[in-house]
């Protein structure tokens, strides 16, 4: 810990620029983890989408049907979904 704190700037500016984690310890014990808080953010969301089974499942099928390439570009889809 003493050694984050003299670093703290240091630190954060290699966790923003290059997506770089440290983990904090106490007296050799781990006690935290200094990470970006874009990084953060997509940790956050993935635990979010894990918990509800819905979201999870419709993943799970997006990938099957991608393996299977049963697939739809975007400029196709846009002209399905466009008024006529």
């Amino acid at each position: 810990m003493s050694e984050a704190k003299k670093s703290l700037s240091r630190l954060v500016k290699e966790v923003e620029e290059g997506y770089d984690r440290f983990v904090i310890t106490r007296n050799g014990e781990e006690k935290a983890v200094l990470m970006s808080a874009e990084e953060y953010e997509g940790w956050i969301e993935t635990l979010d989408i894990q918990t509800h089974r819905e979201e999870t499942r419709a993943i799970a099928r997006a990938k099957k049907q991608v393996r299977r390439g049963q697939t739809v570009s975007l400029e196709d889809f846009k002209k399905k979904a466009s008024p006529r």
